[in-house]
């Protein structure tokens, strides 16, 4: 079989393309898109590799999780595309996050008009995420918030574009989503995993707060790094691999714990995509250390954030390529702890577009 991974450059985010061959057969799978202001960028990869195949649209379209770095480019996607798309993968939003849609919108609303509003609940709601926080800091975080509030009420756009017969919730439950082509399986989450990440009667409050922590762990990351870089301590020299976090000292919110895993096994090869998943979402895989062992091709989770990789992981994903998207949130150590394992690393940060070719693999 051949494969192509085509990891378009959306900076901080994922759009992938795959192309699977074989016995003449061709199937395209378009894996999140980014935020909307790439798309142009996506469609055009998209449309260079439905020429190859004359084929009208990608047969499937996943949505791994429902942040805007993944979710917003395809819903114009889906505008452009779904006649013809066979399936689209995604996890329905949870009845929590039904009863979060109005709450945000009213929200969301309210934190635009800040200054003037007369919502007093509204206004307490926001200060409660906000904390006492002032000035340009208020400002920041109110604008995180918007960005939050935003990708909620995506995913409920992105639901509604799809006709019920399309849509396919994509769980390891032991099913076989597409009959056809065996060799893509679902890994995770299961369906008890998934739940256990939603549970009914949380508070939207807490809900916004713990979807905040990745921006505030990069804001705090950067801030270190150049104060350790100024203040003329000598540190002793450490590997990039005894620099990873373990679980005990990672911050990850649900909705990137939630993300979908599928792998593609090409014989002994296996091709591994992770979304945003974490290290307690890889563990929650039935019989993790088996799958996860010894990989040929892996997506990087989460751009390569130190949140969602240990060196322990590593060492047992072990694998011959692994490919990342990202900007601000990649830690070097994940890519340089990768590289020590004796994987052969590239991202879109340093070589934009990224394309693997299993017949000319480098």
């Amino acid at each position: 079989m051949e494969i192509n991974v085509t990891l378009v450059d959306v900076n901080d985010g994922d759009a992938i393309i795959i192309e699977l061959v074989r016995d003449k057969q061709a199937l395209v799978m378009v894996v999140d898109g980014g935020r909307k202001s790439y798309y142009s960028r996506v469609k055009l990869a998209i449309e260079r590799i439905l020429r190859k195949y004359a084929k009208k649209a990608p047969d499937i379209v996943v949505c791994t999780h429902f942040d805007s770095d993944h979710i917003g480019g395809l819903i114009p996607l889906l505008e452009d595309y779904i006649s013809d798309i066979k399936q689209i993968w995604v996890h329905k939003s949870p009845a929590l996050l039904n009863a979060y849609l109005k709450q945000a919108t009213l929200l969301l609303e309210g934190n635009r008009k800040l200054a003037t509003t007369h919502s007093f609940e509204m206004y307490s709601l926001l200060n409660e995420v906000l904390g006492n926080s002032t000035g340009n800091k208020r400002k920041l975080n109110t604008q995180r918030v918007d960005l939050l509030l935003e990708s909620v009420t995506e995913l409920k756009r992105l639901i509604d574009l799809i006709p019920a017969d399309k849509l396919v919730e994509p769980f390891n439950n032991g099913r076989i989503l597409l009959p056809d082509w065996p060799e893509i399986k679902i890994l995770g989450p299961t369906p008890e995993y998934y739940n256990n990440l939603f549970p009914p009667g949380k508070l939207l409050v807490d809900f916004l707060k713990e979807e905040m922590i990745q921006e505030f762990y990069v804001e705090r990351r950067d801030y270190l790094q150049l104060f350790e870089k100024h203040d003329g301590v000598k540190r002793p020299t450490v590997s990039a691999c005894e620099k990873l976090k373990d679980e005990s000292n990672t911050s990850l919110t649900a909705t990137n714990k939630a993300s979908i895993i599928f792998a593609i096994e090409d014989g002994s090869k296996k091709y591994l995509f992770t979304g945003d998943a974490g290290i307690e979402s890889f563990k929650k895989i039935p019989d993790w250390k088996q799958q996860l062992k010894n990989l040929y091709f892996l997506k990087v989770p989460h751009h390569g954030s130190s949140n969602n990789l240990t060196k322990e992981l590593i060492k047992l994903m072990h694998p011959v390529f692994a490919y990342s998207s990202g900007d601000k949130y990649q830690d070097d150590e994940v890519l340089d702890c990768l590289k020590s394992n004796g994987a052969k690393v590239h991202t879109t940060k340093a070589k934009k577009n990224l394309t693997f070719d299993s017949t000319r693999p480098a």
